[in-house]
């Protein structure tokens, strides 16, 4: 049997392709591999330290619940007595909590009763609408939309050139705290 044999060209340009297919296989290998390894493995690592940490905390408060008699392994096993030396039983007192003190609270006013009380207040010195808030008792959307009103009636003055505004009373409030009664109406819902 007689074998023809290509031109030496052919054969050439054949094992080249084979030759530069390898060479491309194992660089595209070695790139991919390096890029998910970098992105992947240190974040798995880290995480099987944080959870091995956690297994070991969990251990610890594990064999501490155990060594002071509680089980939580198997509840039908007798618990482990652990030797203990003869110390007289010292009755401690039992920590109570001071109850906090608190701050006594404006009663239910009407409008215009709240409007003469703050009105009052602001008589001795400018205020802020939290200092207003603190010693009214109200809530302080409560004592800001009193406070808007109060400055939009012309009854306080707002500096606005810091914050929070500072309030102070005008001439006009003046006349209202110390007569009592203003010519403003306000209507108050029960």
């Amino acid at each position: 049997m007689i074998i023809d044999l290509p031109d030496a060209g052919i054969i050439l340009v054949a094992v080249l392709a084979f030759l530069s297919g390898l060479v491309t296989l194992y660089l595209y290998g070695k790139t991919r591999s390096v890029g998910v390894s970098e992105k992947i493995a240190p974040t798995n690592v880290e995480r099987i330290d944080y959870y091995e940490k956690e297994l070991i905390d969990m251990k610890i408060r594990l064999d501490a619940m155990e060594l002071d008699g509680e089980t939580f392994t198997k509840p039908d096993l007798p618990t482990k007595k652990v030797k203990s030396f003869d110390v007289p039983e010292v009755e401690e007192p039992e920590f109570v909590a001071p109850k906090p003190k608190a701050a006594p609270r404006v009663p239910n006013m009407s409008f215009e009763d709240s409007v003469t009380f703050v009105l009052k207040k602001i008589t001795e010195g400018p205020m802020t609408s939290r200092d207003i808030e603190v010693i009214f008792g109200k809530s302080r959307e409560h004592v800001s939309r009193l406070m808007k009103k109060l400055f939009e009636d012309g009854f306080v003055g707002r500096d606005t050139s810091i914050r929070p505004y500072r309030y102070t009373i005008t001439d006009k409030g003046r006349e209202r705290v110390g007569s009592g009664e203003g010519d403003v109406v306000y209507a108050v819902s029960q």
